[in-house]
Protein backbone atom coordinates (compact mmCIF):
# COMPACT_ATOMS: atom_id res chain seq x y z
CA UNK A 1 0.00 0.00 0.00
CA UNK A 2 2.75 2.36 0.93
CA UNK A 3 4.62 1.58 -2.26
CA UNK A 4 1.50 2.29 -4.33
CA UNK A 5 0.88 5.53 -2.47
CA UNK A 6 4.43 6.70 -3.16
CA UNK A 7 4.05 5.78 -6.81
CA UNK A 8 0.88 7.87 -7.10
CA UNK A 9 2.62 10.82 -5.49
CA UNK A 10 5.59 10.35 -7.81
CA UNK A 11 3.25 10.47 -10.78
CA UNK A 12 1.30 13.47 -9.52
CA UNK A 13 4.19 15.53 -8.17
CA UNK A 14 6.99 14.65 -10.55
CA UNK A 15 6.29 12.73 -13.76
CA UNK A 16 3.10 14.46 -14.89
CA UNK A 17 4.27 18.04 -14.08
CA UNK A 18 7.66 17.32 -15.64
CA UNK A 19 6.02 15.85 -18.74
CA UNK A 20 3.73 18.85 -19.12
CA UNK A 21 6.56 21.33 -18.58
CA UNK A 22 8.86 19.47 -20.97
CA UNK A 23 6.13 19.43 -23.60
CA UNK A 24 5.64 23.18 -23.12
CA UNK A 25 9.37 23.90 -23.40
CA UNK A 26 9.97 21.69 -26.44
CA UNK A 27 6.73 22.13 -28.35
CA UNK A 28 5.00 25.31 -27.24
CA UNK A 29 7.54 27.83 -25.88
CA UNK A 30 8.30 30.53 -28.44
CA UNK A 31 11.90 31.28 -29.35
CA UNK A 32 13.23 34.62 -28.06
CA UNK A 33 16.14 36.47 -29.65
CA UNK A 34 18.55 38.66 -27.75
CA UNK A 35 20.24 41.91 -28.76
CA UNK A 36 22.48 44.08 -26.64
CA UNK A 37 24.68 47.15 -26.76
CA UNK A 38 27.07 48.96 -24.46
CA UNK A 39 27.29 52.73 -24.10
CA UNK A 40 29.02 55.30 -21.93
CA UNK A 41 28.09 58.86 -20.91
CA UNK A 42 31.11 61.14 -21.13
CA UNK A 43 31.77 64.88 -20.83
CA UNK A 44 34.58 67.33 -21.61
CA UNK A 45 35.68 67.71 -18.00
CA UNK A 46 34.91 64.18 -16.85
CA UNK A 47 37.64 63.03 -14.51
CA UNK A 48 37.58 59.65 -12.86
CA UNK A 49 37.21 59.90 -9.11
CA UNK A 50 40.23 58.38 -7.39
CA UNK A 51 38.09 57.04 -4.55
CA UNK A 52 34.53 55.72 -4.70
CA UNK A 53 32.81 57.24 -1.66
CA UNK A 54 29.29 56.03 -2.47
CA UNK A 55 29.61 53.11 -0.04
CA UNK A 56 29.72 55.53 2.91
CA UNK A 57 26.72 57.51 1.71
CA UNK A 58 28.50 60.38 -0.02
CA UNK A 59 27.29 61.48 -3.47
CA UNK A 60 28.78 59.69 -6.44
CA UNK A 61 30.54 61.46 -9.27
CA UNK A 62 28.64 63.58 -11.78
CA UNK A 63 29.40 61.04 -14.51
CA UNK A 64 27.68 58.32 -12.49
CA UNK A 65 24.73 60.62 -11.87
CA UNK A 66 24.46 61.31 -15.60
CA UNK A 67 24.47 57.59 -16.30
CA UNK A 68 21.82 56.91 -13.64
CA UNK A 69 19.66 59.69 -15.08
CA UNK A 70 19.90 58.18 -18.55
CA UNK A 71 19.17 54.68 -17.21
CA UNK A 72 16.09 55.96 -15.34
CA UNK A 73 14.82 57.53 -18.56
CA UNK A 74 15.44 54.39 -20.63
CA UNK A 75 13.60 52.22 -18.09
CA UNK A 76 10.70 54.65 -17.72
CA UNK A 77 7.14 54.40 -19.01
CA UNK A 78 7.81 57.44 -21.17
CA UNK A 79 10.48 55.51 -23.06
CA UNK A 80 8.11 52.54 -23.34
CA UNK A 81 5.48 54.79 -24.91
CA UNK A 82 8.03 56.16 -27.38
CA UNK A 83 9.08 52.64 -28.35
CA UNK A 84 5.47 51.55 -28.67
CA UNK A 85 4.75 54.54 -30.92
CA UNK A 86 7.73 53.85 -33.18
CA UNK A 87 7.86 50.04 -33.17
CA UNK A 88 4.38 48.89 -32.10
CA UNK A 89 5.68 46.93 -29.11
CA UNK A 90 2.23 45.83 -27.95
CA UNK A 91 1.43 44.36 -31.34
CA UNK A 92 4.68 42.38 -31.36
CA UNK A 93 4.48 40.98 -27.82
CA UNK A 94 0.74 40.25 -27.95
CA UNK A 95 0.95 38.38 -31.25
CA UNK A 96 -1.27 35.30 -31.25
CA UNK A 97 1.57 33.11 -32.53
CA UNK A 98 3.45 33.58 -29.27
CA UNK A 99 2.83 30.95 -26.63
CA UNK A 100 0.24 31.79 -24.03
CA UNK A 101 2.65 31.92 -21.10
CA UNK A 102 4.98 34.42 -22.80
CA UNK A 103 2.34 36.51 -24.56
CA UNK A 104 1.29 39.99 -23.43
CA UNK A 105 -2.49 40.21 -22.87
CA UNK A 106 -4.07 42.51 -25.43
CA UNK A 107 -6.02 44.37 -22.73
CA UNK A 108 -2.98 44.88 -20.46
CA UNK A 109 -2.81 48.27 -18.75
CA UNK A 110 0.14 50.58 -19.18
CA UNK A 111 1.45 49.57 -15.76
CA UNK A 112 1.13 45.87 -16.58
CA UNK A 113 2.80 46.49 -19.93
CA UNK A 114 5.70 48.23 -18.18
CA UNK A 115 6.05 45.36 -15.71
CA UNK A 116 5.88 42.80 -18.53
CA UNK A 117 8.56 44.60 -20.58
CA UNK A 118 10.91 44.69 -17.59
CA UNK A 119 11.52 40.98 -18.29
CA UNK A 120 12.29 41.61 -21.95
CA UNK A 121 14.07 44.96 -21.90
CA UNK A 122 16.69 45.97 -19.37
CA UNK A 123 19.13 48.90 -19.07
CA UNK A 124 21.67 48.65 -16.25
CA UNK A 125 25.05 49.99 -15.27
CA UNK A 126 28.14 47.95 -14.57
CA UNK A 127 29.29 49.25 -11.20
CA UNK A 128 32.88 48.20 -11.90
CA UNK A 129 33.41 49.84 -15.29
CA UNK A 130 30.63 52.44 -15.25
CA UNK A 131 29.45 51.23 -18.67
CA UNK A 132 25.72 51.08 -19.43
CA UNK A 133 24.51 47.74 -20.81
CA UNK A 134 21.32 47.57 -22.86
CA UNK A 135 19.55 44.22 -23.27
CA UNK A 136 16.42 43.40 -25.24
CA UNK A 137 14.59 40.17 -26.01
CA UNK A 138 12.00 39.80 -28.74
CA UNK A 139 10.36 37.07 -30.75
CA UNK A 140 12.33 37.97 -33.89
CA UNK A 141 15.98 38.89 -34.11
CA UNK A 142 15.30 41.97 -36.26
CA UNK A 143 12.79 43.33 -33.75
CA UNK A 144 15.19 42.85 -30.83
CA UNK A 145 17.86 44.71 -32.80
CA UNK A 146 15.38 47.49 -33.61
CA UNK A 147 14.52 47.92 -29.93
CA UNK A 148 18.16 48.43 -28.96
CA UNK A 149 18.78 50.82 -31.88
CA UNK A 150 15.73 52.87 -30.95
CA UNK A 151 16.84 52.96 -27.32
CA UNK A 152 20.19 54.34 -28.48
CA UNK A 153 18.49 56.97 -30.67
CA UNK A 154 16.16 58.09 -27.89
CA UNK A 155 19.04 58.05 -25.40
CA UNK A 156 21.03 60.32 -27.71
CA UNK A 157 18.02 62.62 -28.01
CA UNK A 158 17.72 62.70 -24.22
CA UNK A 159 21.41 63.65 -23.88
CA UNK A 160 20.97 66.34 -26.55
CA UNK A 161 18.05 67.81 -24.60
CA UNK A 162 20.18 67.82 -21.46
CA UNK A 163 22.92 69.64 -23.36
CA UNK A 164 20.42 72.15 -24.72
CA UNK A 165 19.17 72.81 -21.20
CA UNK A 166 22.70 73.29 -19.90
CA UNK A 167 23.59 75.71 -22.71
CA UNK A 168 20.36 77.67 -22.29
CA UNK A 169 20.79 77.87 -18.53
CA UNK A 170 24.36 79.14 -18.83
CA UNK A 171 24.01 81.60 -21.72
CA UNK A 172 20.41 82.87 -21.71
CA UNK A 173 21.06 85.67 -19.19
CA UNK A 174 24.24 86.91 -20.86
CA UNK A 175 22.65 86.76 -24.33
CA UNK A 176 19.83 88.97 -23.05
CA UNK A 177 22.29 91.43 -21.48
CA UNK A 178 24.38 91.46 -24.66
CA UNK A 179 21.32 92.23 -26.79
CA UNK A 180 20.38 95.14 -24.52
CA UNK A 181 23.90 96.59 -24.52
CA UNK A 182 24.09 96.18 -28.31
CA UNK A 183 20.85 98.15 -28.69
CA UNK A 184 22.22 100.91 -26.43
CA UNK A 185 25.46 100.93 -28.41
CA UNK A 186 23.58 101.44 -31.68
CA UNK A 187 21.53 104.22 -30.09
CA UNK A 188 24.60 106.11 -28.81
CA UNK A 189 26.39 105.74 -32.16
CA UNK A 190 23.34 107.16 -33.91
CA UNK A 191 23.26 110.08 -31.44
CA UNK A 192 26.93 110.84 -32.16
CA UNK A 193 26.38 110.74 -35.92
CA UNK A 194 23.32 113.03 -35.64
CA UNK A 195 25.34 115.49 -33.57
CA UNK A 196 28.19 115.54 -36.10
CA UNK A 197 25.77 115.86 -39.01
CA UNK A 198 23.81 118.68 -37.34
CA UNK A 199 26.90 120.79 -36.62
CA UNK A 200 28.90 119.71 -39.71
CA UNK A 201 31.97 118.66 -37.78
CA UNK A 202 34.09 115.59 -37.30
CA UNK A 203 35.17 116.38 -33.76
CA UNK A 204 35.03 119.56 -31.67
CA UNK A 205 38.81 119.41 -31.25
CA UNK A 206 39.32 119.54 -35.00
CA UNK A 207 36.80 122.40 -35.32
CA UNK A 208 38.53 124.41 -32.59
CA UNK A 209 41.91 123.72 -34.19
CA UNK A 210 40.65 125.07 -37.54
CA UNK A 211 39.30 128.26 -35.91
CA UNK A 212 42.49 128.81 -33.94
CA UNK A 213 44.56 128.29 -37.06
CA UNK A 214 42.41 130.84 -38.91
CA UNK A 215 42.74 133.36 -36.05
CA UNK A 216 46.52 132.88 -36.06
CA UNK A 217 46.69 133.47 -39.83
CA UNK A 218 44.50 136.55 -39.60
CA UNK A 219 46.50 137.89 -36.66
CA UNK A 220 49.71 137.41 -38.59
CA UNK A 221 48.24 139.28 -41.58
CA UNK A 222 46.99 142.05 -39.26
CA UNK A 223 50.42 142.50 -37.72
CA UNK A 224 51.93 142.71 -41.20
CA UNK A 225 49.37 145.32 -42.32
CA UNK A 226 49.92 147.42 -39.20
CA UNK A 227 53.66 147.33 -39.78
CA UNK A 228 53.16 148.39 -43.37
CA UNK A 229 50.83 151.22 -42.27
CA UNK A 230 53.40 152.52 -39.81
CA UNK A 231 56.12 152.44 -42.43
CA UNK A 232 53.97 154.17 -45.09
CA UNK A 233 52.68 156.72 -42.57
CA UNK A 234 56.18 158.14 -42.19
CA UNK A 235 56.34 158.85 -45.92
CA UNK A 236 52.76 159.67 -46.85
CA UNK A 237 50.03 161.83 -45.38
CA UNK A 238 46.89 160.47 -43.80
CA UNK A 239 44.67 161.13 -46.84
CA UNK A 240 46.74 159.25 -49.36
CA UNK A 241 45.00 156.28 -51.07
CA UNK A 242 47.65 153.86 -49.83
CA UNK A 243 47.09 154.83 -46.22
CA UNK A 244 43.31 154.63 -46.61
CA UNK A 245 43.56 151.15 -48.21
CA UNK A 246 45.84 149.88 -45.44
CA UNK A 247 43.48 151.19 -42.77
CA UNK A 248 40.52 149.48 -44.53
CA UNK A 249 42.43 146.18 -44.74
CA UNK A 250 43.33 146.38 -41.05
CA UNK A 251 39.68 147.01 -40.12
CA UNK A 252 38.53 144.02 -42.17
CA UNK A 253 41.15 141.78 -40.57
CA UNK A 254 40.16 142.91 -37.07
CA UNK A 255 36.49 142.17 -37.81
CA UNK A 256 37.36 138.73 -39.15
CA UNK A 257 39.48 137.98 -36.07
CA UNK A 258 36.65 139.16 -33.78
CA UNK A 259 34.15 136.99 -35.68
CA UNK A 260 36.36 133.90 -35.39
CA UNK A 261 36.92 134.53 -31.69
CA UNK A 262 33.16 134.96 -31.17
CA UNK A 263 32.66 131.61 -32.89
CA UNK A 264 35.22 130.01 -30.60
CA UNK A 265 33.95 131.60 -27.38
CA UNK A 266 30.27 131.88 -28.23
CA UNK A 267 30.03 135.62 -28.44
CA UNK A 268 28.14 135.49 -31.76
CA UNK A 269 24.76 134.13 -32.65
CA UNK A 270 26.02 130.52 -33.28
CA UNK A 271 26.65 127.79 -30.72
CA UNK A 272 30.09 128.27 -29.14
CA UNK A 273 32.71 125.60 -29.77
CA UNK A 274 33.24 125.23 -26.02
CA UNK A 275 29.58 124.30 -25.59
CA UNK A 276 29.72 121.98 -28.58
CA UNK A 277 32.84 120.41 -27.10
CA UNK A 278 31.13 119.75 -23.76
CA UNK A 279 28.09 118.22 -25.47
CA UNK A 280 30.30 116.17 -27.79
CA UNK A 281 32.38 114.91 -24.84
CA UNK A 282 29.19 113.85 -23.03
CA UNK A 283 27.90 111.91 -26.04
CA UNK A 284 31.32 110.35 -26.63
CA UNK A 285 31.60 109.41 -22.94
CA UNK A 286 28.25 107.63 -23.04
CA UNK A 287 29.32 105.83 -26.20
CA UNK A 288 32.61 104.68 -24.65
CA UNK A 289 30.78 103.47 -21.53
CA UNK A 290 28.25 101.49 -23.57
CA UNK A 291 31.10 100.05 -25.65
CA UNK A 292 32.83 98.90 -22.46
CA UNK A 293 29.59 97.29 -21.19
CA UNK A 294 29.10 95.60 -24.56
CA UNK A 295 32.65 94.19 -24.54
CA UNK A 296 32.21 93.00 -20.95
CA UNK A 297 28.92 91.24 -21.78
CA UNK A 298 30.49 89.68 -24.87
CA UNK A 299 33.39 88.38 -22.78
CA UNK A 300 31.00 86.99 -20.16
CA UNK A 301 28.89 85.31 -22.85
CA UNK A 302 31.95 83.63 -24.36
CA UNK A 303 33.01 82.52 -20.89
CA UNK A 304 29.53 81.09 -20.24
CA UNK A 305 29.62 79.24 -23.55
CA UNK A 306 33.02 77.76 -22.73
CA UNK A 307 31.76 76.71 -19.29
CA UNK A 308 28.65 75.18 -20.86
CA UNK A 309 30.81 73.33 -23.38
CA UNK A 310 32.78 71.79 -20.51
CA UNK A 311 29.54 70.45 -19.04
CA UNK A 312 28.20 68.99 -22.28
CA UNK A 313 27.50 65.25 -22.26
CA UNK A 314 28.34 62.79 -24.98
CA UNK A 315 26.78 59.38 -25.58
CA UNK A 316 29.62 57.07 -26.61
CA UNK A 317 28.58 53.77 -28.18
CA UNK A 318 31.13 51.20 -27.05
CA UNK A 319 29.42 48.15 -28.57
CA UNK A 320 26.99 48.50 -31.48
CA UNK A 321 23.57 46.74 -31.24
CA UNK A 322 24.02 43.04 -31.97
CA UNK A 323 21.93 40.97 -34.37
CA UNK A 324 21.34 37.45 -33.05
CA UNK A 325 22.15 34.43 -35.23
CA UNK A 326 20.08 32.03 -33.11
CA UNK A 327 17.60 32.20 -30.27
CA UNK A 328 19.16 32.10 -26.81
CA UNK A 329 15.89 31.95 -24.89
CA UNK A 330 14.27 29.97 -23.56
CA UNK A 331 17.25 27.86 -22.49
CA UNK A 332 15.29 24.62 -22.70
CA UNK A 333 17.99 22.30 -21.36
CA UNK A 334 18.65 24.50 -18.33
CA UNK A 335 14.94 25.02 -17.67
CA UNK A 336 14.11 21.28 -17.87
CA UNK A 337 17.03 20.33 -15.59
CA UNK A 338 15.93 23.01 -13.14
CA UNK A 339 12.37 21.67 -13.28
CA UNK A 340 13.62 18.14 -12.58
CA UNK A 341 15.52 19.34 -9.50
CA UNK A 342 12.61 21.43 -8.19
CA UNK A 343 10.04 18.70 -8.74
CA UNK A 344 12.27 16.08 -7.10
CA UNK A 345 12.72 18.30 -4.09
CA UNK A 346 8.97 18.90 -3.99
CA UNK A 347 8.30 15.16 -4.24
CA UNK A 348 10.72 14.20 -1.47
CA UNK A 349 9.54 16.95 0.84
CA UNK A 350 5.90 16.01 0.24
CA UNK A 351 6.47 12.30 0.85
CA UNK A 352 8.44 13.09 3.98
CA UNK A 353 5.67 15.28 5.33
CA UNK A 354 3.04 12.67 4.50
CA UNK A 355 5.12 9.98 6.19
CA UNK A 356 5.44 12.09 9.32
CA UNK A 357 1.69 12.73 9.39
CA UNK A 358 0.87 9.06 8.84
CA UNK A 359 3.34 8.03 11.58
CA UNK A 360 1.70 10.34 14.15
CA UNK A 361 -1.85 9.58 13.18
Amino acid sequence: MTHRYRLVMFLLLFLIPLGLYTYYELALASDRYHSDSTIFVSSENSVASPIDLSFIGLPSSSGSQDSQTLIAFMNSQEMLQLLDKKLNLREHYSNGQIDWWSRLPKDASQEDFHTYMASYMMVEQDETTGLINIHAQAFSREFANSIVKTLLDEGQGFVDRLNSGITKEKTEFFEKELAQSEARLRKEKAALLDFQREHSLLTTESEAAVIQSTIASLTSALVAKKGQLEAEGQKLNENSPVIRNLRADIKILEEQIRTEKDGLAGGGSGVPVSELSAEFAEIQGRLEFVQAVFKSNLTQLEGARIEAAKRLKYLVVVVRPSLADASLYPDRTYNIITAVIVLLVLFFVSTLMVAIVREHS
